[in-house]
């Protein structure tokens, strides 16, 4: 069996086409506990760490088939409210029938909010979009990165969406697409050409800020032929951040 990992994900060969795609992340800190730093409901704690995982996925091309959570709190109150805002993501995705499953810690008082989530997907290779550049392409970034209560007080258009990723993932000449996270657009970038051993080519021009932290996956770059990308209107906060040159 044939194990991959490349960028945050896991890649196992099935054979017979298949591959199996694993995303994790993790958050602390981000509750309504005594020690926690931001102070939110742990509905959206919960709702925002299963989109990264989510967005991982759907964007390596793969259907998520399972998520599990491990919340490292009690189930009464916090793993409940912590589980809706994992349901509500998994419905906006229009995922909300797959299997979710998880633990909680029901041995010990806890005084910070921690929690963390696995989604496994399934994708036909010919359908697997991760290091899948084989020629020059357009470098373009959706959304704007935003982390902590900017990701609370956004609004429609602001952050990258699910509509937006799913409509570009039916064209063969979206060559990939890449969440970016608290490591930011410029790193995210830099990964995209080293793994698909192209040279990056930045636009100084670009208006974005492409070393702050995206937070859960408010931004997604995408390596996109040029020619399309003049006849395809994406909506939202769309920037060309450079071109991918063959080296």
């Amino acid at each position: 069996m044939k194990i991959q990992k490349i960028r945050d994900l896991t890649l196992i060969d099935l054979g017979q086409e298949k591959t199996v795609v694993v995303a994790c992340d993790s958050c602390g800190g981000i509750g309504l506990k005594e020690h926690d730093v931001l102070k939110v409901s742990p509905f959206i704690t919960g709702k925002y760490t299963a989109r990264v995982a989510i967005f991982e996925i759907i964007c390596s091309g793969a259907e998520v088939v399972c998520l599990a959570n491990t919340i490292c709190n009690e189930m009464e109150v916090t793993g409940k409210k912590i589980i809706a805002g994992i349901e509500e993501e998994l419905e906006e995705a229009g995922i909300g029938k797959i299997v979710l499953t998880g633990s909680t810690e029901e041995n010990f008082a806890t005084f910070a909010t921690g929690f963390g989530v696995t989604a496994v997907g399934i994708v036909e290779n010919k359908n697997l979009k991760v290091n899948n550049v084989k020629t020059e392409a357009l470098l373009i970034s959706i959304g704007q990165p935003k982390v902590g209560e900017e990701v609370i007080t956004s609004v429609k258009g602001d952050i990258a969406s699910y509509d937006v990723l799913k409509g570009l993932l039916c064209y063969d000449k979206v060559y990939e697409l890449v969440p970016v996270g608290s490591k930011g657009i410029l790193y995210e970038a830099q990964q995209l050409a080293l793994n698909n051993n192209m040279q990056l080519i930045l636009n100084h021009n670009a208006q974005i800020d492409i070393q702050k932290s995206a937070g859960p996956s408010t931004v997604v770059i995408a390596a996109i032929e040029e020619c399309f990308f003049q006849h395809i209107n994406i909506p939202g906060n769309v920037e060309v951040l450079g071109r991918l040159k063959v080296k």
